[in-house]
């Protein structure tokens, strides 16, 4: 929990990394979203509402105005109200993460957002994880671009992305000429192995690149097996972004 003596001593260093002011007299900034994403994504950090920063002043001691919060306690509930929507695709707070002060007279609404669970992230806003992911530099929030959130979202599976089980996606989506060179190397390399001697089924399931889920009974290709031995229509359907490179 926050008090006054903290937000003051906060208050000496300016806006950071880990520390953000916004305004929000009257209503919650829209922009407090976007800051929320980009603690939770990067190393967590201060939101304070109800304080003004002047970016060209350089003496600390004048670079922000206190503007209070008009009707906290409606804020706080419009805060909740907003966290617990669609408007961002998890909430990561506690109810002792978020509350209000008095700050010199003032008073400031103030949020502690952690760092997120790394099989939370990404924290993104507008149910749009490639628009709506924000990260944190220096004292500026700004869009993680697409690498970034696909590496979040491959870092937040357990098990891992590639061996998960893509549903619809069966044998008849294997090219079967790639699946046949493949084997007649790896038997080259490997003559005595016994996986030589399986079906293709059991050669992909030892490979990784098909499996069956033990609860459900439901079987497929993962997606590696698909991005490594399958047709082009069928990967270009479940990946319409990709970009196919040929290694001489």
């Amino acid at each position: 929990m926050i008090k006054s003596n903290d937000i003051l001593e906060l208050l000496k260093y300016g806006e950071r990394i880990t520390l953000e002011c916004k305004d929000s007299r009257n209503e919650i900034s829209k922009s407090v979203w976007e800051t929320y994403s980009a603690f939770a994504n990067t190393c967590g950090g201060v939101i304070l509402l109800g304080i003004e920063e002047h970016m060209s002043e350089m003496d600390i001691e004048n670079r922000f105005t206190f503007t209070d919060i008009k009707n906290p306690q409606i804020r706080l509930k419009e805060f909740w109200d907003t966290i617990n929507s669609d408007k961002v695709n998890a909430n990561i707070l506690l109810d002792n993460n978020v509350g209000y002060c008095d700050v010199n007279g003032h008073t400031v609404l103030w949020i502690e957002v952690p760092q997120a669970d790394y099989r939370h992230k990404p924290i993104y806003i507008n149910e749009n994880p490639i628009k709506g992911s924000f990260k944190r530099n220096h004292e500026g929030d700004y869009h993680c671009t697409e690498e970034e959130v696909k590496s979040m979202l491959r870092d937040s599976s357990d098990s891992g992305i590639d061996g998960g089980l893509l549903d619809g996606f069966t044998l008849d989506d294997i090219d079967l000429n790639t699946l046949k060179s493949y084997r007649i190397e790896y038997e080259r390399h490997n003559p005595d192995h016994i996986w030589n001697s399986a079906d293709d089924k059991e050669f992909l399931r030892n490979l990784g690149a098909y499996t069956v889920e033990r609860t459900t009974k439901k079987e497929g290709l993962t997606t590696a097996g698909l991005l490594m031995f399958g047709k082009g229509l069928a990967i270009r359907e479940r990946f319409d972004n990709i970009r196919m490179d040929y290694l001489d």
